[in-house]
């Protein structure tokens, strides 16, 4: 089923707004003026409540989130965090600090919303089997609960440490993604 483009558009210009100004401070009126519709009316013909585009921009992020990680190659490198020889260190933070600004206030609204609760829970669970899958290609040896607290474990420090960088943006992600890696490897060795 394709998508409808003004839906979309809607839902875009939502995430935008979200992450600039907040949940809470977004009105339909300003979500309207970024979509660029001739009138702010016109969202409710697509959602009834700001509370519904709120839950439709979790769900898409849900869902780019899923894309992103079913493109992940296992076994391609040797390394966690997906730089090989010489490449660049892949890090979280390349979504940018808007995604991450989102995410906070997902995680912000859904501490307060039981439904959006559920909805946030599956993004995290999203991030924890993507993490869970690199753990695997990684060859650790990992049993399943440490695959899975160690994924819980992870997800928490990229979110964390994206927040740090947002808040202090001197702090070398790169080098703190060298040293969490090599803190996993001495304690987890690729099996040969």
């Amino acid at each position: 089923m394709k998508k409808n483009p003004r839906k979309r558009q809607i839902v875009e210009a939502a995430a935008r707004t979200i992450a600039e100004k907040g949940y809470e401070s977004s009105s339909i009126k300003e979500i309207a003026a970024e979509a660029g519709l001739p009138a702010p009316g016109l969202i409710h013909y697509y959602f009834k409540t700001k509370e519904e585009i709120l839950r439709e921009v979790v769900k898409q992020s849900r869902e780019r989130y899923e894309k992103e990680f079913g493109d992940t190659m296992p076994g391609r490198s040797s390394e966690l965090f997906g730089a090989e020889e010489g490449a660049p260190r892949k890090t979280s933070d390349e979504h940018g600090p808007e995604w991450y600004k989102l995410r906070y206030e997902f995680f912000a609204q859904g501490l307060r919303d039981t439904a959006l609760a559920n909805d946030v829970s599956q993004l995290l669970e999203v991030g924890r089997g993507g993490i869970a899958g690199v753990l695997d290609s990684a060859l650790l040896g990992l049993g399943d609960q440490e695959r899975e607290s160690l994924s819980a474990i992870l997800l928490a420090c990229f979110d964390g440490l994206a927040l740090q960088k947002l808040l202090y943006p001197e702090l070398d992600l790169e080098k703190t993604y060298a040293l969490l890696e090599t803190m996993i490897l001495d304690r987890f060795p690729a099996a040969e």
